[in-house]
């Protein structure tokens, strides 16, 4: 069976029309991957009993069970257990578990951002009178989000790559669309290579902003280099 070209050329605006719904599941998920991250690594940065160890079995277990099984208990299990997860939309549930998942990767990015501070550097805000949330937010904090920039980027980039798993819950995103034609034309070969060419040109793109940045803060005297 010979590479339909046209037919690959031809479906290309069809896809992209999705490429919407799967960046809406990325940032949505990236949103609440840094919520949860932050909150989490600042929990862990400075100790705080019980709550810390409860975020380690957390990344423990999320880290060592695979994406697809999270997905299928929260849409699929859950809701045998809690009737209210019934009405959660396959879209809201793809996003969740996107973000549980990743923010057990961010949250030991983001904690050794904050490692990689001095603390020097906290214990002469402290000397000067600052409070431990002042000395966060002004002297922390902002040197850790450049140290992190990085790896966050590319975090990014697997959330969209992973948003790929969002159509096994039945959304309609990039992937679920390439699947679909594909089972009516069979010509999955051409589906799948514009899938691989539209997420690499997505991911470029994302590295592209990442380097950007980069530049930027080191501009701005920032620790990237």
């Amino acid at each position: 069976m010979k590479f339909d070209f046209a037919f690959a050329i031809g479906k290309l605006p069809q896809f992209i029309s999705y490429i919407g719904v799967t960046l809406k599941i990325s940032i949505l998920a990236m949103i609440f991957t840094l919520l949860l991250a932050v909150l989490f690594s600042l929990i862990r940065y400075v100790r705080v009993p019980v709550l810390t160890q409860i975020i380690n079995g957390y990344i423990d277990f999320f880290r060592g069970t695979p994406l697809l099984t999270q997905l299928f208990f929260i849409y699929y299990g859950l809701p045998q257990i809690f009737p209210v997860f019934k009405y959660l939309p396959a879209t809201m549930a793809a996003v969740g578990g996107l973000s549980l998942n990743a923010a057990a990767y961010t949250t030991e990015n983001i904690r050794s951002a904050l490692e990689a501070v001095p603390r020097g550097q906290t214990e002469g805000g402290l000397s000067v009178g600052m409070t431990q949330m002042q000395v966060m937010r002004y002297i922390v904090l902002p040197q850790a989000a450049r140290i992190a920039l990085p790896v966050l980027s590319n975090d990014f980039i697997a959330l969209v790559k992973n948003s790929s798993m969002a159509f096994t819950l039945g959304v309609r995103e990039l992937m679920a669309e390439v699947q679909l034609v594909g089972n009516v034309s069979y010509k999955f070969f051409e589906g799948y290579l514009d899938a691989m060419i539209l997420y690499f040109v997505i991911c470029k793109l994302i590295s592209i902003l990442q380097r950007r940045l980069e530049r930027y803060f080191a501009s701005k005297g920032g620790v990237i280099k």
